[in-house]
Formats: C-alpha cells, structure tokens, sequence
C-alpha cells in the first residue's frame, strides 16, 4: 500500500480537487456554449476543471515527493480575515466605501503580529481613499462613497 509523503501536498491538492468539483457541480445547469459562442459558463467551467486538474496532480505528488508534514491551523488571523470580509458586506450598504473599507483593513491588519496599530491606521486610511479614487472618481461606479450619499 502507498503511503502519503507529503501531507501539505495532499491536503492542497485535494482543497483544489473539492473546489473545482464544486465549482463543475455548481454549474451543471448553466448553459456552457463553444469557443466560438461562449456561454456564461464557460470560462468558469474552465477554471473548475483547471482546479481538478491541479488537485489530482498535486495529490499524486504527494504520494511521490516526500514533504513538510501539516502544520496547525492559526485560528486567529483565519477569523479575522473571514470576519473582517463580512464585515465588509454588513458595513458597505449603511456607511459606504471609505468607512468600510477602513473597518476592514483594521480587522484584518490584527491579523499580522508585525503591524503596529499607527501602521494599521495608515494603510487603512490610504487603502480606502485608493478605493474611493479608483471605483468612485475614475470608473464612476454607482456605489456609496460616504454614510450620506
């Protein structure tokens, strides 16, 4: 019996291989086209066999290559990202764009040992008025700037 070398190899090729089925299963009744008339679904049904294509042989390298053993899950900064991304999408309706945006990059800026609370204020302010700039002034997006718009 073979016996898996590499568990990080096996561990990431078998997330891609459970997205991309995912993915092929998510889309099963969305009409895919030709290369020539793309449907909707055919650039995705592209990228979610992509994603099997790189599980399997990820996985299959795990059983080839030895590699570093799974180290734990750091829990924290897991939430924290997850947690800042909603939200994001609780804040943005009611306090638009620059506050959420800032509400995010703080949440997630704890993540990280290595950033003091200045440099977390900072990149926030800097992130969100870049974000402000770029899908208010230069794209036009109709989307909340600020809570009173």
């Amino acid at each position: 019996m073979t016996r898996v070398k590499s568990w990080q190899d096996f561990a990431a090729g078998s997330f891609f291989l459970t997205i991309g089925i995912v993915v092929l299963i998510g889309l099963s009744d969305v009409r895919m086209g030709t290369a020539m008339r793309m449907g909707p679904g055919y650039i995705p049904s592209l990228l979610g066999w992509g994603l099997v294509i790189c599980g399997v042989l990820i996985s299959l390298r795990a059983f080839m290559r030895a590699g570093a053993h799974l180290e734990p899950w750091a829990l924290q900064p897991l939430v924290l990202v997850c947690g800042g991304t909603a939200l994001f999408g609780l804040l943005m309706p009611k306090l638009g764009l620059f506050l959420s945006s800032v509400a995010i990059t703080l949440v997630v800026s704890f993540a990280s040992k290595k950033m003091s609370l200045i440099q977390s204020l900072l990149l926030s302010l800097v992130l969100a008025g870049a974000a402000c700039l770029l899908f208010g002034g230069l794209l036009g997006l109709p989307m909340r700037l600020w809570p009173g718009d």
